[in-house]
């Protein structure tokens, strides 16, 4: 039986003091949960973990020891694929945004925290994009025949749009640091794309030891049994299985559900501590009882 997980103290706000002591360690350092305990000890490590990862979205601190890995995995893809068309659900600053833009004609991006905005115009600048115009929740970056459509809101409500305008998709990014695979479904019956990159945040799960979270994300395996433990490998390829059940069961028939062929994979901060990227290409799939053998495989 799971128990919930609940606070066990009141909740004590964090003082700009605190919070600039620890944001400026985060601008110099790795996260260090001993050193951080010391730096405050009337802090539990929960609590320093949660506002560890608020404050690197905040500043766009999140992923900066390997944006470098990233972005050189994005233009490794882009130069491949050459999408005309990207739909980037979890933009955030834009980093990968002005990467796709470069290789695409046109990248509709959504990013549902406000405050993201002012430094996703911060790049376009450094790009030498123009904001151009907004309607509603959509801002636009022009430079030459490239546009960039910034939607400021869900993500599932942006693809829902593109949906709508009958906007054919050739590539979709899905890049959190949490999961996406409960709404990979939703989104590839929304935009049909060729080709998925996708990012898995679900290793810190894994790490925290969060076998309710894996418990609701692998649909493919019975939710009445523990996952754990699992190991890196294991755990790599438990979620390729998960993004094959997924895109299979997005549509009550087969030949109008999807078939994800992983291409390439790269680490991003190392396996042991960092998150995997993957490139998937969208096919139709082959019999439902062939897609069915090969994900039973162990």
């Amino acid at each position: 039986m799971l128990e919930r997980r609940k606070a066990y103290n009141p909740p004590v706000d964090w003082s700009p003091t605190e919070e600039g002591l620890l944001l400026n360690y985060l601008e110099e350092n790795s996260f260090d949960s001993k050193r951080l305990r010391e730096l405050f000890p009337s802090r539990t490590l929960p609590s320093i973990r949660s506002k560890v990862r608020k404050l690197r979205i905040k500043y766009d601190l999140f992923g900066t020891s390997y944006r470098d890995e990233k972005e050189n995995f994005t233009t490794e893809i882009a130069q491949i694929v050459r999408p005309k068309i990207v739909f980037e659900a979890y933009a955030g600053a834009g980093h990968q945004t002005f990467k796709w833009i470069e290789y695409s004609d046109t990248v509709y991006a959504s990013e549902i925290m406000k405050y993201k905005l002012s430094q996703f115009e911060s790049l376009a600048q450094q790009n030498k994009f123009k904001k151009k115009k907004h309607s509603g929740n959509w801002y636009v970056f022009e430079k030459g025949e490239k546009k960039i459509y910034l939607c400021i809101g869900d993500a599932l409500d942006a693809a829902a749009e593109l949906k709508v305008n009958k906007i054919k998709v050739d590539l979709v990014d899905l890049d959190t640091c949490g999961s996406t695979l409960p709404l990979l479904p939703t989104l590839l019956l929304l935009t049909k794309p060729s080709h998925v990159v996708i990012t898995h945040g679900e290793f810190h799960s894994m790490r925290f030891k969060r076998e309710d979270v894996l418990r609701r994300l692998f649909v493919h395996k019975d939710i009445a049994q523990n996952p754990l433990p699992m190991d890196v490998d294991e755990m790599s390829h438990e979620l390729d299985k998960a993004i094959k059940v997924a895109a299979l069961r997005a549509h009550n028939e087969t030949v109008d559900s999807f078939w994800l062929e992983l291409v390439k994979e790269t680490w991003l901060g190392g396996r042991f501590h960092g998150m995997l990227r993957r490139y998937y290409k969208v096919k139709k799939p082959r019999a439902t009882s062939d897609c069915i053998n090969e994900i039973s495989k162990k």
